[in-house]
């Protein structure tokens, strides 16, 4: 199960940066944690597309060889980063 977790975390961290942009973008638009949630669903549903493509599948071998599954390993990705997102949103709207 750590390793698991240790794998998420690993392909979770080059995505965190972009993920944080698009927060900060949402927020300055319109500061409502249901709008951003669904927009990270929806790009979580584009990345998962995107890796159902053989060519981009190649570079993400590793997490399939720990045993997660595609579901496990996006949902936990969307989990984390609603997490994330709701804590910065709630912080941001506590400022305004």
């Amino acid at each position: 199960m750590i390793r698991q977790i240790t794998s998420i975390l690993n392909y979770y961290k080059p995505i965190a940066p972009w993920s944080f942009l698009i927060t900060i973008v949402i927020t300055i638009i319109n500061p409502v944690i249901l709008l951003a949630l669904v927009t990270k669903l929806f790009l979580t549903f584009l990345l998962w597309i995107m890796l159902s493509d053989i060519n981009l599948r190649k570079h993400l071998n590793f997490y399939k060889i720990r045993g997660l599954t595609n579901f496990k390993f996006f949902s936990c990705i969307f989990l984390i980063d609603s997490f994330i997102t709701c804590s910065f949103i709630t912080l941001i709207k506590g400022f305004i």
